[in-house]
């Protein structure tokens, strides 16, 4: 009985490997291709525009001229004061135009990122030139009530422009099936702008009036860097595992612009000489960009 069971253990050990070799193989699962994860460069074009608040501050300097209004009685250095006022006011800059350049960046496929689905983070870096560049005027007639027949009449007029744009982002987006990336976007922007104000005046007389005050005017401008955040989402397709097609829409708040004119300085009091009134404008922008564009990309490895 012993030796009919060591027999049939042996027997049963030396058939297990050729049954085993007899049973069909359960495939492996298929390993996704990744098309994502990578470097790339491309290109892209669009259009951008923003309407930027500009705030002009006027203050009164001092007048050297013995005619009315400047000194004496109850109104000395009276249409300086005027004039500082005409001077302030709040406006609105628009602008909009083409804008192109180009990005590189890199991504990195993450299973599982969002919960049992797929997605990609990344971080990118693009460089715009714009051709926006946006004048507005604006006339007034400010009223003197010590002298009402003697308003002051001005045109300012506001540019701004910003030549060069730039961000550098993060990205982080859920796969839509292998080939369609929906994502998210921010970081920091930086551009080269600049902006100017020119300002005219002129008292106005009574008609026949032989004397004349003004016209006069001053001017300022700056150019700078600017810099601020940016947040945006878009969507890229890959019609090749090198490839790729995007949309995206971007804000970005640039930040503010500061400077200051020459003087508003009118000399030209046709009694009492010197300098009938003057005052100083300090004008400051706050600067908003909305960008929508599509580009092409290429992984290039």
């Amino acid at each position: 009985m012993k030796n009919l069971l060591l027999a049939g253990i042996a027997l049963v050990a030396l058939a297990a490997p050729a049954a085993a070799a007899d049973m069909p193989l359960k495939a492996p699962a298929p390993v996704a291709i990744d098309i994502w994860t990578g470097g790339y460069v491309g290109a892209n074009v669009g259009y951008d525009w923003g309407s930027d608040r500009v705030d002009s501050v006027g203050s009164p300097g001092n007048c050297s001229s013995t005619g009315l209004g400047c000194t004496g009685g109850t109104t000395p250095n009276y249409f300086s004061g005027i004039s500082a006022q005409a001077a302030t006011f709040n406006a609105n800059v628009s602008h909009s135009g083409l804008i192109y350049g180009g990005q590189a960046g890199h991504n990195w496929l993450v299973h599982n990122l969002f919960w049992t689905s797929d997605g990609v983070l990344g971080v990118e870096v693009d460089f715009q030139g714009k051709s926006d560049s946006h004048t507005n005027t604006y006339n007034s007639l400010t009223p003197t009530p010590a002298f009402p027949t003697f308003p002051v009449s001005q045109t300012a007029t506001l540019n701004e422009k910003i030549s060069t744009l730039g961000t550098l982002r993060g990205r982080m987006g859920l796969l839509w099936g292998p080939n369609t990336l929906v994502y998210l976007t921010g970081g920091l922007a930086f551009a080269s702008a600049s902006a100017t104000a020119t300002y005219g005046q002129q008292v106005v007389l009574p008609a026949g009036t032989p004397a004349t005050i003004g016209p006069y005017g001053a001017a300022g401008s700056v150019n700078t860097e600017l810099f601020g955040p940016v947040v945006g989402a878009g969507v890229e397709w890959k019609w090749t595992a090198n490839w790729s097609v995007k949309a995206e829409y971007l804000y970005a708040d640039l930040g503010g612009m500061s400077f200051n004119t020459n003087t508003l300085q009118n000399p030209s009091f046709g009694v009492g000489g010197g300098v009938f009134s003057q005052a100083n404008v300090n004008v400051q922008t706050h600067v908003h960009d909305n960008i929508a564009r599509i580009g092409f990309n290429y992984r290039f490895w």
